[in-house]
């Protein structure tokens, strides 16, 4: 699920925007370090076919299959390779099988002979260390004068490379003359590696990268064997050979993996920490234009950068000075209008009341009485508007810690007696400890008075209406339900509305301004108020934060 905050969508994206990269980075790094490994394997398979191919060539136009199958071996084992021999019809001829196979007891041996002294260098398959033997072949006559060949040999063992080993071989010469013993010394240079496979005849020079000791090439290489007339003779076929740089490649799988979690996590974190940049002054900017919706016009907004969040927050500064001296003028305006309507609307009703004790005419009498109710609406009304616009100005009269359970048993004793008279059933629930709140006494009077006329002017006779305080964790809870003629669903998110009446209101008194000051009211005391109509009835909840006595 992807995030809905950008706190978390920009730093995700940073990481997603890494992870794609090195994914990309590592897939062509280790596909070309594959492509140029399996190069290798190809080159070394190839190199030795070639060679092998050449030195098969006497043994199959002799047609020895003997000395074919028995070179075969050594020849895989130096190559490190499998080796076939096919004939031109595709007939399998010799097979050397694994060479990883081969028994722990399998020598190799290569014999180099200069001026009658023969050099043999052996090697185990198992064991990496070598011997050097050296033998002399001493030629005399023998008793009878015929001419006798004597081999005297001596083992020479490996000491540090560049150290110089001497050793004397000494045979017996019987002539004529007697028993003559000769001697013959040889100096060497001892090479302190062990024979290496890859770098025999057979192997050196077709691969300069050491292959895994237990990984095998899946290749195999095909290559033609030629008489010397350009007669094929068969093919070759090199397979399971040494496989190049797979170590390599497995430690660079492993170095990019941790690369590419590092790189994301490090990207992640600088994604985090410019998200916080970019949204921080958001957070800010909401939490000001929040201020400012619950009715605080002097809130602004402290964002001060050199980019367009700056000039954001700049404009909107600038479009709050507009807006709160807009809506100051009209609250002045509302309350200078509201006052000066008061004088002479009760000049009005005064001679209203004067003309109706008069004389009059059949008929006047009537007219005067609808023009003092509209005279008295017209008060109500402008009264009204003057406790709004003094309400929004947070002028509430003085602040202090209020008893609530003490103000709504004061003021339900009022509307008690006057829902006795109109037949509703009146009830009062108050819990044992008070419950204190922070307000205007005389705004929480009001607004209390307000809740409770709405549910005795919408109640039929019969009804019932209960008031229910209680604490609900740290808030004082006021309920007030009645069962009257309820709320159309159309009309509850407006009922907070300047001027607003329900649909079927239209047959009660009222001027749409009741709710609107009941919520300037509990928004000014930090509450909150929810309206839901029951079907039938309503029910309003308000919501108080309590305070320590």
């Amino acid at each position: 699920m992807i995030p809905k905050t950008l706190r978390l969508r920009l730093p995700l994206s940073y990481a997603a925007i890494a992870l794609i990269a090195t994914l990309v980075l590592g897939a062509v790094l280790l596909i070309t370090l594959q492509r140029f490994y399996r190069q290798q394997e190809l080159d070394y398979l190839t190199g030795n076919a070639h060679v092998i191919g050449d030195r098969l060539t006497p043994m199959l136009e002799a047609d020895d299959i003997g000395q074919l199958q028995a070179n075969l071996k050594g020849l895989a084992f130096l190559s490190q390779t499998q080796v076939q021999v096919w004939t031109p019809d595709e007939a399998l001829l010799a097979d050397s099988g694994d060479p990883r196979l081969a028994d722990e007891n399998t020598q190799i041996a290569v014999s180099v002979e200069v001026d009658g002294v023969a050099q043999t260098f052996s090697q185990s398959a198992a064991d990496p260390v070598r011997e050097v033997s050296e033998s002399t072949i001493v030629i005399q006559p023998g008793l009878f004068g015929e001419i006798e060949e004597d081999v005297v040999t001596q083992i020479i063992e490996d000491g540090p490379a560049g150290a110089e080993s001497e050793v004397s071989l000494d045979a017996e010469i019987i002539d004529s003359a007697g028993v003559i013993t000769r001697t013959t010394t040889i100096t060497r240079e001892v090479v302190g590696e062990a024979l290496p496979v890859i770098g025999t005849q057979f192997g050196f020079g077709f691969g300069d990268v050491a292959a895994s000791e237990t990984a095998v090439s899946n290749l195999t290489v095909r290559h033609p064997i030629l008489a010397t007339d350009g007669r094929l003779l068969g093919f070759v076929e090199l397979s399971q050979g040494p496989a190049y740089g797979r170590d390599i490649l497995q430690s660079v799988f492993f170095g990019w993996l941790i690369a590419s979690l590092v790189a994301v996590l490090l990207a992640g974190l600088v994604g985090w920490r410019a998200s916080g940049r970019l949204v921080n002054p958001l957070l800010t900017l909401t939490t000001v234009t929040t201020r400012m919706a619950d009715g605080d016009l002097a809130a602004r907004t402290a964002v001060q950068r050199q980019d367009e969040l700056g000039t954001l927050g700049s404009s909107f500064n600038k479009m709050a000075d507009q807006l709160e001296g807009t809506i100051t003028t009209l609250r002045q305006f509302i309350a200078d209008a509201a006052h000066e309507l008061h004088t002479p609307l009760t000049a009005l009703q005064t001679d209203l009341q004067t003309l109706r004790q008069s004389e009059l005419e059949p008929g006047q009498a009537a007219k005067i009485e609808r023009a003092q109710e509209q005279a008295v609406r017209l008060e109500t009304l402008t009264n009204s508007l003057l406790d709004l616009s003094r309400i929004e100005a947070n002028t509430n009269g003085n602040s202090e810690v209020v008893n609530l359970n003490l103000l709504l048993q004061e003021t339900a004793e009022l509307f008690a007696s006057r829902a006795e008279q109109s037949d509703i059933q009146f009830g009062l629930t108050l819990p044992d400890m008070p419950l204190w709140v922070q307000g205007s006494p005389l705004r929480l009077r009001q607004a209390v008075q307000n809740l409770l006329d709405n549910a005795l002017k919408f109640t039929p006779a019969g009804g019932d209406v209960t008031v229910v305080l209680a604490q609900e964790g740290n808030f004082a809870c006021l309920t007030i339900t009645d069962t009257g003629i309820g709320i159309p669903e159309e009309d509850v998110p407006h009922l907070f509305g300047r001027f607003h009446r329900g649909r079927n209101t239209a047959d009660f008194p009222g001027n749409g301004l009741g709710l609107a000051i009941v919520q300037a009211i509990v928004l000014g005391m930090n509450g909150r108020i929810i309206l839901q109509s029951l079907n039938p009835g309503t029910q309003v909840i308000v919501h108080f934060p309590l305070q320590e006595n």
